[in-house]
């Protein structure tokens, strides 16, 4: 039957068979397609898949894996399907084999002002979804290769960028020394400050480190460390993220911006000397706040040289000058506790602006609870 020249036609399942007929009772018979009949073989398929300039092949064994049993709902008959599920699993599993994290621009000081030294690059994600689909696809039709799609990342700091912003001097720098780290507490040192190299804030806006920080744990590349909880030693993921915080502080410090949050260790902690200049943090318990108080964006970058962490704050030149009193220690007790203080001087061309005093009162180390992120 035709309507304005449109041919209608309807269809019926009858067992594994599709009938497929026009309104004049007229039918044509159509085999339904069946992954079971039409893969004979399945440990003989393998795929090779690209992504830009990268090729790697998926070998049977591991297709093999993908195929389930399931029994077709309109015959009731046996059938085989690839699992989306499993190929999702696959792809995560090396997807960090294919993404590339950009590369922001790193600066040196020439003459005190902010220069290019390391060019800024794109960075690449395997597109998982997009992927998973082009697979199972790919299989079903018998290719024997496909290409999967990759994202490009802007990386966030581009010398175009830092100028834009009116970003040109290191207005402050803070470092502290982890020598003596076990590996572990040292491989979260680097991955932790790597996750603010690059932090670019706005005029009068409010920096977070636990709003940055994300999850501590195995999925973000941390390792356990012992620590002291509960009178026992035992082991917890992320020791060392505390000698960021401690040395981004310092970094804060130094550029004489608004702390709005800091607390000292509960005792001392020999990475953190001179004691009295440190800050501890937890998420969802303790932060470290501060706030960009400069005319203009300033820029966080961070990198280690052997043992030392080092954090350098880029923002305009406004003729800010910072002098710290200290730090210095007293009431110290045989038990090892004792108190510190610093006081930071802000200088605006020479002139006294404004003034700021740091206290840090430090327990006994023992036995003391331990926060496991020092």
């Amino acid at each position: 039957m035709s309507i304005a020249g449109v041919i209608v036609l309807g269809g019926f399942y009858f067992g594994s068979t599709f009938y497929l007929a026009d309104m004049a009772g007229e039918t044509e018979r159509i085999g339904v397609r069946t992954l079971v009949d039409e893969i004979q073989d399945i440990s003989g398929i393998k795929l090779d898949i690209y992504t830009r300039e990268d090729k790697r092949t998926i070998p049977s064994e591991t297709i093999e894996k993908w195929f389930e049993p399931y029994i077709r709902s309109y015959t009731n008959k046996k059938d085989i399907r690839i699992s989306p599920e499993k190929v999702e699993e696959y792809l995560i599993s090396i997807a960090p084999l294919i993404n590339i994290p950009p590369v922001n621009a790193k600066f040196i000081l020439v003459d005190g002002k902010a220069e290019e030294f390391t060019p800024s690059e794109y960075g690449q994600n395997l597109d998982i979804d997009v992927s998973k689909k082009l697979i199972i696809e790919a299989i079903i039709n018998g290719k024997k290769e496909v290409i999967l799609p990759v994202n490009m990342i802007e990386p966030s700091i581009t010398l175009d960028r830092v100028n834009e912003l009116g970003i040109t001097t290191l207005i402050g720098r803070g470092e502290s020394d982890f020598r003596g780290s076990p590996p572990s507490r040292a491989h979260n040192i680097k991955v932790g400050s790597a996750r603010y190299n690059g932090t670019i804030l706005k005029p009068g806006e409010e920096f977070s480190f636990n709003s940055l920080l994300g999850e501590v744990g195995e999925q973000n590349g941390y390792q356990p460390e012992l620590v002291i909880k509960g009178g026992k030693l035992i082991y917890e993921y992320g020791g060392g993220l505390c000698q960021v915080s401690t040395t981004l502080f310092r970094a804060a410090i130094m550029a004489g911006l608004p702390i709005l949050e800091r607390k000292p260790h509960s005792f001392p902690v020999r990475y953190y000397d001179p004691q009295g200049f440190d800050a501890t943090i937890y998420p969802g318990v303790v932060d470290l706040k501060f706030k960009n108080d400069m005319s203009g964006h300033i820029l966080i970058q961070s990198r280690i040289e052997g043992t030392k962490l080092i954090f350098d704050i880029y923002g305009p030149d406004n003729g800010r000058k910072v002098v710290l009193d200290g730090p210095f220690q007293h009431d110290q007790k045989t038990n090892g506790s004792m108190k510190a203080h610093f006081i930071r001087k802000t200088y605006q061309r020479e002139l006294l602006v404004k003034e700021d005093r740091f206290d840090s009162n430090y327990g006994a180390p023992a036995p003391l609870e331990r926060n496991p992120l020092e």
